[in-house]
């Protein structure tokens, strides 16, 4: 017997599924359910444990691709353009998923251990998939996120990751501040991604042995000086191809057009974590 139930686009049962678009990511946390799409995502939500109401997918296509369906997961068929009439835009990626979210964990219950990840500011929800991806990669599920960062369960951040996004732990700081301070007077080691003058360059950094909190910050602006008066130390990526040569006559050096003075948030992170892990492992 066939597990599917026919529903017309217009039930009440596909409202998280209607207008995606309309919802990209925004600030959803107070939301109750997230959605995902695609094979790959759907299976990762699938094996994550977080509970799975409901699956939409294309006539035509085999669910069991998907793998274990739970018995309370609702299962909806409809047709190619059902899915378009209902997702508003032309969907091509054949299932999507609606699952309940988890709440984010308060800070003062964390427990710091190993490599942790934290986001203040992060706007743009490619480079936040992009880092949870990077951070699923080594190791690091515990992310710390302030208000302003969007949302890790939006819909192209869980895409981004490759699902990574839905191993993640996640905590709020509400008071990135006070939180940060908080942490790096003896819970952990707060280390401030920056370009400043005060920045070490991270491959000296020394762990120590102690749970390191590695904080990046928006895209275009970085952290705010008051994030790093508060962090541990301050670090930076060394980077050969920043500036040019300049020729002392007051003129552009020759290679300045080729110069590059900072990298892409998610591509910092990910080569920090990288260090950082590295660090660990040297440090036992």
């Amino acid at each position: 017997m066939s597990r599917f139930v026919e529903v017309a686009v217009n039930d009440a049962r596909l409202v998280p599924y209607r207008n995606l678009r309309q919802h990209p990511a925004g600030r959803s946390r107070d939301r109750g359910h997230f959605v995902v799409e695609g094979r790959w995502v759907v299976q990762r939500l699938l094996a994550s444990g977080h509970q799975v109401e409901s699956i939409v997918i294309e006539a035509g296509r085999d669910v069991s691709e998907l793998g274990p369906i739970p018995p309370q997961t609702e299962l909806f068929r409809l047709s190619k353009e059902q899915i378009r009439q209902l997702a508003g835009f032309d969907f091509h990626r054949g299932v999507l998923a609606c699952a309940v979210r988890k709440p984010f964990g308060k800070l003062q219950h964390w427990k710091p251990r190993g490599l942790a990840l934290a986001a203040i500011g992060v706007t743009d929800m490619q480079n936040l998939g992009s880092m949870l991806r990077s951070a699923a990669a080594f190791g690091i599920r515990d992310i710390l996120l302030d208000d302003s960062t969007v949302d890790p369960y939006a819909r192209r951040v869980v895409r981004v990751s490759m699902g990574a996004a839905l191993t993640g732990r996640y905590f709020e700081l509400s008071d990135p501040i006070a939180d940060l301070r908080d942490l790096a007077a003896g819970r952990a080691d707060v280390l401030a991604a920056t370009l400043g003058e005060n920045s070490v360059d991270v491959q000296t950094f020394s762990a120590e042995g102690r749970p390191i909190v590695l904080v990046v910050g928006n895209e275009a602006l970085g952290l705010p000086s008051d994030v790093q008066e508060v962090a541990s130390h301050c670090v930076r990526i060394p980077m050969p191809g920043a500036g040019g040569n300049d020729p002392g006559n007051g003129e552009l050096p020759q290679d300045a057009t080729s110069a590059v003075d900072s990298l892409n948030v998610s591509v910092a992170a990910a080569i920090l974590m990288y260090e950082l892990t590295r660090c660990r492992s040297r440090s036992g």
